[in-house]
């Protein structure tokens, strides 16, 4: 069905031709953008689905950076801070976000405006010399409707120019219309990607950070082991003199000597061990941080131990709401409801609206005009059945997968939980074990120098000692990393909000998520 029309016009002499071309199309596109800008406010804006952290993020972070030598002095923030700005596998992250945030920018524009000209010399038997001028302006709305302008102005080397205008628009009114369309699909989609890279931002610094302050505390743990193997090695060589000079006494059997001897020689041997796994753990902290390995920075940041209460309850409610990964799970559903809604809505009659006007002029002016509907009507399609079909069945196993990432989310939260709670009690047990150990060697070197006790018993001693000290200074790191670990099972940020010195808080709500609009 259709409908056409053409009127004629006389030659306008108010003014000139050129000027009157091209002030109503200067006009036209102006009215266009803004009505462009409109309907890109259609589709929803890009909430801060992550800690307001990537309005920080720009292309100079992806600038090369030899790796600069570790300070003399180093602590957990500053290393936190050298590992996201130098950590190679999180500069892919920020380049990744970067591109997301680069094409949903582009998928918002919505129109093309092209400025075009032409010069041509052809020539047989005579010359003939031609060129031509124009814009065309181009807009695909997100309601489905596709709209184009173009105006040409033609053989501008001659007094008699020839002027051509000419517009289009097309409008679904069923299938492929409003939030089926393929314009709103891009706009959709291209912010659905923004959307995960937020969040993918956040988990991969989230985990880059628990990895530095892992291998920060792991080198800090190797650190105090080697000072109490260094200690104990202190220990056994004065035991190694007690005992030869109450050999010289008579007071012991040789044999006490001896053991005491080959105790310092195992001491002296699990020192030089200890202290390759210092250097090895300081070269892999040195190496995740992106720092000159081969230094050994002295680690300033105390091991913090600030014992807390944990509500199981209250942190799983508070990861329903903030945990990115079900933040994730949401932006797939959306995906998966899309792809249902464009999949039914191309099983619809397809019924546009299109019209067209046009003006030429070349000595006379010419005007014509159209207006019509255009139907297709799918019969017995048994590829777009099957095609909802499948994106109902995709929608259903993505709406499991999110029930079933909740019960995850549950099991993870509640495990840290007890992780932080047992190594509390290790902590406890071991600040106990501590006493009784340096209580019983004193107890045991007395006995040994009154001649109630061997050698042995106080040798025994010092390595209880040893042990307890070494048990402690593993509980209190093992206790602060499992709150770390707690504070990223339940989505809070790790970063903000921390003072280095003391222990992340499991509930503080200072670090939640803020909503808001990015464009």
């Amino acid at each position: 069905m259709g409908l056409s029309a053409m009127t004629s016009s006389g030659r306008c002499d108010l003014c000139d031709r050129k000027v009157v071309l091209a002030i109503p199309l200067v006009l036209l596109c102006v009215v266009l953008l803004c009505v462009a800008e409109a309907s890109s406010a259609q589709v929803a804006p890009v909430a801060q689905v992550a800690p307001a952290r990537q309005d920080q993020v720009s292309p100079s972070d992806l600038q090369v950076i030899p790796p600069p030598p570790a300070p003399p002095e180093l602590s957990l923030e500053e290393a936190v801070r050298f590992g996201l700005r130098q950590n190679l596998g999180f500069r892919r992250t920020l380049q990744g976000l970067l591109g997301a945030q680069s094409s949903w920018s582009v998928a918002r524009q919505r129109w093309v405006l092209d400025l075009f000209g032409q010069v041509e010399r052809t020539g047989n038997d005579e010359r003939i010399d031609s060129s031509l001028a124009g814009a065309a302006f181009s807009y695909s709305a997100v309601t489905g409707a596709d709209f184009s302008v173009v105006a040409e102005l033609g053989r501008l080397d001659s007094d008699e120019t020839e002027e051509t205008v000419s517009a289009s628009l097309r409008q679904p009114l069923l299938a492929g219309r409003g939030s089926a369309s393929s314009a709103y699909e891009d706009v959709r989609q291209a912010r659905s990607v923004y959307r995960a890279a937020l969040l993918s931002f956040f988990i991969d610094r989230q985990n880059l950070i628990e990895q530095v302050i892992s291998a920060y505390f792991s080198t800090v743990e190797q650190q105090q082991l080697v000072a109490i193997q260094e200690s104990s090695v202190e220990r056994g060589k004065q035991a190694v003199e007690d005992a030869r000079l109450r050999l010289e006494a008579g007071l012991i059997p040789e044999i006490d000597l001896r053991r005491a001897q080959l105790r310092l020689s195992g001491e002296e041997a699990a020192a030089v061990s200890q202290r390759q796994r210092l250097r090895d753990a300081m070269d892999g902290l040195l190496l995740l941080l992106g720092l000159q390995v081969g230094t050994m920075p002295e680690l300033v940041t105390a091991v913090p131990y600030e014992p807390e209460s944990l509500d199981v309850e209250a942190l799983v409610a508070q990861a329903f709401e903030l945990q990115p990964d079900i933040r994730l799970a949401d932006i797939d559903l959306e995906d998966r409801e899309a792809g249902l809604r464009i999949a039914r809505s191309q099983r619809l009659p397809a019924l546009d609206l299109f019209g067209g006007w046009s003006r030429q002029q070349n000595g006379l002016e010419e005007r014509s005009w159209n207006i019509g509907l255009d139907l297709s009507i799918p019969i017995g399609s048994r590829s777009l059945t099957e095609s909802a079909r499948q994106a109902r069945w995709a929608l259903l196993v993505t709406e499991q997968a999110r029930q079933n990432l909740e019960q995850q989310v549950t099991a993870d939260v509640r495990r840290q939980v007890r992780a932080a709670e047992a190594a509390r009690s290790n902590v406890e047990i071991a600040s106990a074990s501590v006493e009784l150990s340096q209580r019983s060697m004193e107890i045991a070197r007395r006995m040994v120098e009154e001649g109630l006790a061997t050698n042995r018993d106080l040798l025994d001693a010092q390595d209880d000692l040893r042990q307890s000290e070494s048990s402690l200074a593993s509980s209190k790191i093992s206790y602060y990393l499992a709150l770390v670990r707690l504070r990223v099972a339940i989505g809070l940020d790790i970063m903000p909000e921390i003072e280095w010195g003391q222990a992340p808080a499991a509930g503080n709500d200072t670090a939640e998520m803020e909503t808001g609009s990015t464009d």
